[in-house]
């Protein structure tokens, strides 16, 4: 019964891990050709270890062969992203990562009254 339960656990996860990176893989344009062929290959690693895992109801059905390139795709894919978020912490500007700090605009009508207090601290443009 758990068997069962911790492949379906590791197949779930192992689809969201590839979504991850497929969707790091298409929004990586910006960054450096060797961080966009990391996040490649690891996608392409964990595609090889789902398919592995696809087909099979019990662990012992997998080699050891299977398991040991399983868990070095899962290493890999740990150091990548550990990469990728140095590099982006070291190179991306600070309001790409936290967004902007721009006062806030506010337009409103001149013959409707407005209540100031509410509005402090904004640049009002009229």
């Amino acid at each position: 019964q758990v068997e069962p339960r911790t492949l379906a656990m590791l197949r779930g996860l192992l689809r969201q891990l590839h979504a991850t990176f497929t969707r790091l893989v298409s929004s990586a344009q910006g960054l450096p050709s060797s961080v966009q062929e990391a996040a490649g290959q690891v996608q392409h690693g964990v595609e090889n270890v789902q398919a592995s895992l696809a087909q099979v109801h019990s662990f012992q059905e997998l080699s050891g062969l299977v398991l040991a390139q399983s868990r070095e795709t899962m290493a890999r894919a740990q150091s990548n992203i550990d990469e990728l978020l140095e590099y982006v912490g070291q190179h991306a500007p600070v309001p790409w990562l936290v967004g902007p700090f721009a006062p806030a605009l506010v337009e409103y009508p001149e013959d409707v009254p407005v209540e100031m207090a509410k509005w402090e601290g904004c640049i009002t443009v009229g």
